[in-house]
């Protein structure tokens, strides 16, 4: 999605109604984000999930990505970031994924939302619009990794979503932090 698309949601917020924008990451509008994107990471992942600014960028500028922002009042909100899993091949999960047509398969790398606006809806407006727009791109299904423990609300997120455990992958973090295991999840986008 190489044009610019903006979705507006409307979200009951505590006593406020919030107005998410939701717009596609690419080539053009990377190095505007950029630092809004590496900064919400890196207060969101312990340094082992972290992944290198250029590697975002690979993510980001490749044909098939779908990357998105979400924007509240002018504020950088939150992101997610997908691209065809076999980008991902020296990913633990990608790398055993026995699916025979990686490219038809999004991986969704990253969905972060900043500490002020956690608990609004703006994770579930994200990973809606990425699964929307993936099964009109003829994607068959999305995979992700979530850190078991330290990103439970991402993955009941992705169980609410259709997400199943595909694989449990252990001591795959270079930390001390326990548990030290991943959860590989698939969402099936075709019937």
């Amino acid at each position: 999605i190489k044009q610019r698309l903006i979705v507006t949601i409307q979200q009951t917020c505590y006593p406020r109604l919030t107005t998410v924008l939701i717009e596609a990451l690419n080539p053009e509008n990377w190095p505007f984000f950029k630092a809004d994107i590496l900064a919400i990471e890196s207060s969101t992942y312990e340094p082992s999930r972290r992944d290198s600014p250029d590697f975002l960028e690979k993510i980001v500028t490749h044909p098939k990505s779908l990357s998105l922002i979400a924007r509240i009042n002018n504020e950088t909100a939150g992101f997610c970031l997908g691209a065809p899993l076999d980008l991902f091949s020296h990913v633990r999960g990608p790398r055993e994924d026995t699916e025979p047509l990686p490219s038809r398969v999004l991986y969704s790398a990253d969905t972060c939302v900043c500490s002020q606006f956690r608990r609004q809806g703006v994770g579930r407006a994200l990973k809606q619009q990425q699964i929307q727009l993936a099964q009109q791109a003829g994607f068959q299904a999305i995979t992700g990794r979530n850190r078991a423990g330290l990103a439970q609300d991402m993955w009941r997120l992705n169980r609410s979503l259709g997400a199943r455990a595909f694989h449990i992958i252990e001591n795959d973090y270079n930390d001390d932090l326990t548990p030290n295991l991943c959860i590989y999840y698939r969402i099936n986008l075709t019937p």
